[in-house]
């Protein structure tokens, strides 16, 4: 360290002290303002020897200028608090000369603001390296002398002038001796900085700025009262003490840290070529406790490669003038184990300018350099084993910026390694390209997280390919972030398939639509768009659940979840009615085809969607036409029973009538002829009995063919009793489902009539749940072996159920709980089950509905 840097960082540590004491003395006592001008007077000289160290250590014009631009920030300061802190302190001086000081100083502050360098220079040409009769170098600025440079002159007249009258204010008040103190004190040290100062900057004088010094010396000529005004011979002697009791445990903190750290201090005596030691010191380098330690001792343990260099750093080091030095050497032990240390010292030089001392301390770092050569042998083969790879390998360190390019990155480019380092590479990525790629770089890079991205990188032939880049955080053995390591792969042909494959999807007349094994869509063309009324940003990255209706969506995942445990190509929802919503919440009809896709990332499944609601509206007006033209026949044909049993019954009713009326006026005519009545009794007996024949004759002519009886499956007749109804269940917005049993033997039975039974007990359930919320419809047709003697069939449904007076009659004839209803249904059901050797029942059932449940004997399955 040189004597320049030493004595002008003594000048500021001796102001920043008297700063502090005095800036403690305010903090306690905050009415006694003179204590903080004093210590912004003090701060104000130790900004100035800061500045002016800086001044004369510069080695650049901006250094030079910044150290002069700041130096006036610090001298504003002292002079301002210097003059209004002999106002405060001794009570003298005007206050209009204090102010004028204040605002003259403010005004050279807000000159050096705008300066291009500073008021004293306009221009700074160069500097003129100085040196001292020691030896020691030092700048000083070399310029054209600032016109604005008058101010400073100003401001520097009119704080004399304040110093000058506050110096007669103590003369007349018959204070001489401090008069003379303060006048001659600051009066000439302020007149001697400012001429040192004039002449430094015009070049006359070859020395350092001293100004410094001066104020100094100005500050301990008027804060010398203060000072004995508070500090105490007491006082300093503790502080005195305090300070040793510090330094003692400032060495003890030293000595221990040393030992823990495995240090070994020395202290060389160049002059007598006698080196103190250590012990722990001695334990490194393998010297017995008593045995004599120089340098040329200690040259005799380094290791014959490092003996030669060592010397040379020693000499530079005393040829440079002192300083600090680092060396790494081996050194070779008694027990001849080679040891890698580090050494650091500095050179302190005598009064004339020469190498005296040399302190130090060594440290044992062979376990660093065995790591480090680890390390060099671990890249090696990451290198070699990078540079085999077929994929591009790049890596970073902490600052953003590549370290490292594999072989195969090198070939795929066409560029050198030196042309790549750094943000080389980037000029190769496609320009299109590049400002994504570094966002998501940097994003990337400042989270400490993985990231893909994929850009156009330009191949050595000038053709730019897609790649895949995956980077992710590396660190090192303590955990500490050391930079990224990324792979690339060439996708182009993996995008070119990749735009292949949408063209063909968007020119798909279904909806497409690509979901995640999470649920979330990660694609649609541009017919889902249409079919939806969502826009494809508002649909990419959503529940595929946004899709659903309503009363189908909390279900929905449990089917998702089913299909991805066992996953096949095949029709979603078969022997179901599938429905999807719009965005405005309205449902139409629809068909989806699922086709599973495994991926690296996963399963996604492919959904083609077919909005059937045309083929649905036809289907439903085909069946309101079948159900019109069944309503007109069964009219017709009503009519043509009606008159032909009025036309077959009408003359045994008439007789009937006749023989009751004839009857009845023998009685009111009181001539009771019991032979006559019996006659007429007979008569209307026998026309009773005539009218039965006919009807009779109307059963015989309706039961006129035998039942053609043959072998069903029972399951099968369930199957196509669901088809044929399937449209009235839409209509009714009723869900059908079947719980068939898959063992059930086939059946003698008449099919058409078994059909009938099954088709008149779902139309009933479908109207008996009309008044029933939408999302509670549903119809259950189940099958099952009742045992070894019978066979069920049951219809249930979520209806009101059977009110509890109609249960006993609701398989009678005529008797109906609808306004429009004949009655007839359920009886012909019970007729046809009858006919077929079975039962059939009805009952309430558990969680609401009616459920009809019906038997066949087993004695008919086994025909």
């Amino acid at each position: 360290m040189s004597w320049i840097t030493i004595i002008w960082s003594m000048a500021s540590a001796m102001c920043v002290t008297l700063a502090l004491i005095h800036l403690t003395i305010w903090f306690e006592r905050r009415s006694q303002v003179v204590h903080l001008l004093f210590a912004l007077t003090a701060l104000g000289a130790a900004g100035n020897a800061v500045a002016e160290l800086g001044m004369l250590k510069a080695t650049t014009v901006e250094a030079y200028a910044t150290a002069l631009r700041i130096s006036f920030v610090p001298l504003v300061l002292l002079a301002i608090a210097m003059a209004w802190y002999v106002r405060s302190y001794f009570g003298t001086g005007r206050r209009s000369l204090a102010v004028a000081v204040t605002i003259a100083w403010l005004l050279v502050l807000i000159i050096d603001a705008f300066s291009p360098f500073s008021p004293i220079f306009s221009e700074i040409s160069g500097l003129r390296i100085v040196q001292t009769p020691w030896g020691e170098t030092f700048a000083l600025a070399k310029g054209v002398i600032h016109p604005l440079n008058l101010v400073i002159s100003v401001a520097d007249l009119i704080f004399l002038v304040f110093v000058v009258d506050a110096s007669a204010a103590f003369w007349r008040r018959g204070e001489r001796r401090r008069a003379v103190f303060l006048g001659i004190g600051i009066v000439g040290g302020s007149l001697v900085a400012v001429v040192v100062a004039r002449m430094i900057d015009f070049g006359v004088l070859q020395m350092p700025y001293v100004t410094t010094f001066v104020y100094i010396g100005i500050i301990v000529v008027f804060g010398y009262p203060l000072t004995l005004d508070v500090v105490r011979t007491a006082q300093l002697a503790r502080q005195l003490q305090d300070s040793e009791a510090e330094l003692r445990e400032s060495e003890a903190r030293i000595n221990l840290a040393a030992t823990a750290a495995n240090l070994g201090l020395w202290l060389w005596n160049i002059r007598d070529d006698e080196l103190w030691v250590t012990k722990q010191w001695r334990r490194l380098f393998g010297f017995a406790e008593s045995e004599p330690v120089s340098f040329d001792r200690v040259l005799q343990v380094v290791h014959p490669e490092d003996r030669e260099r060592t010397k040379q750093l020693v000499q530079q080091m005393f040829e440079g003038g002192g300083g600090e030095y680092e060396n790494e050497y081996r050194i070779t032990r008694p027990d001849g184990s080679t040891r890698w240390m580090a050494g650091h010292g500095s050179v302190e030089l005598d009064e004339r300018g020469k190498p005296a001392f040399v302190r130090g301390v060594s440290h044992d770092i062979t376990k660093r350099k065995m790591a480090e050569e680890k390390l060099r042998e671990s890249e090696g083969r990451f290198r070699a084993v990078a540079d085999a790879a077929p994929v591009l390998i790049w890596m970073s360190g902490t600052d953003k910026l590549c370290t490292f390019f594999n072989k195969s990155w090198l070939e795929f480019t066409g560029r050198t390694m030196e042309q790549e380092m750094g943000n080389g590479w980037a000029e190769g990525v496609h320009p299109e390209d590049f400002q994504q790629c570094l966002q998501t770089y940097v994003a990337a890079f400042d989270a400490r997280q993985p990231f893909v991205m994929e850009y156009r990188l330009r191949r050595h032939d000038g053709e730019y390919r897609w790649i895949s880049d995956n980077g992710v955080p590396r660190y090192d053995a303590q955990k500490n972030f050391a930079g990224y390591i990324g792979s690339c792969m060439d996708i182009t042909e993996r995008r070119q398939a990749e735009e292949k494959f949408r063209l063909v999807v968007e020119a798909s007349p279904s909806g497409i639509i690509l979901v995640n094994d999470r649920g979330r869509i990660a694609l649609v063309n541009s017919q889902t768009e249409k079919l939806f009324g969502y826009g494809r940003e508002e649909l990419v990255g959503k529940p595929v659940e946004i899709l659903v209706p309503e009363r189908f969506a909390s279900r929905h995942p449990d089917h998702r979840g089913e299909f991805l445990g066992a996953p096949t190509a095949r029709a979603m929802g078969a022997g179901r009615e599938l429905f999807a919503r719009r965005k405005d919440g309205s449902e139409f009809p629809v068909e989806i085809g699922l086709n599973p896709i495994q991926t690296p990332d996963g399963i996604l499944v492919l959904a083609a969607v077919l909005d059937i609601s045309a083929r649905k509206l036809a289907e439903a007006e085909a069946v309101q036409h079948r159900e019109e033209l069944g309503h007109l026949s069964r009219v017709a044909v009503t009519g043509e029973l009606a008159a032909s049993i009025a036309h077959e019954l009408n003359q045994p009713l008439s007789a009937i009538i006749s023989n009751a009326s004839a009857g009845q006026r023998f009685i009111e005519g009181g001539h009771v002829d019991l032979s006559e009545l019996r006659e007429l009794l007979a008569d209307i007996v026998a026309d009773g009995r005539r009218a039965g024949d006919v009807i009779r004759g109307v059963q015989n002519m309706v039961r006129k063919r035998t039942p053609a009886r043959q072998r069903v499956n029972l399951n099968d007749l369930v199957t196509s009793v669901v088809r044929m109804v399937n449209g009235n269940a839409i209509l009714h917005s009723c869900e059908v489902e079947t719980l068939l049993d898959a063992n059930l033997p086939a059946i003698q039975a008449d099919p058409i009539q078994l059909q009938q039974v099954l088709l008149n007990l779902m139309i009933n359930a479908f109207e008996a749940m009309r008044d029933i919320p939408i999302s509670r419809r549903k119809v259950v047709i189940a099958t099952e072996r009742n045992g070894h003697d019978t066979i069920c069939a049951s219809v249930r449904d979520y209806g009101p159920g059977i009110p509890e007076e109609a249960r006993e009659r609701i398989f009678d004839h005529f008797f109906t709980t609808k306004a429009e209803g004949l009655g007839m249904g359920l009886a012909i059901v019970r007729s046809i089950v009858e006919s077929h050797a079975g039962r059939i029942a009805a009952e309430n059932a558990k969680g609401g509905g009616a459920c009809f449940r019906f038997t066949v004997p087993a004695s008919a399955a086994a025909l």
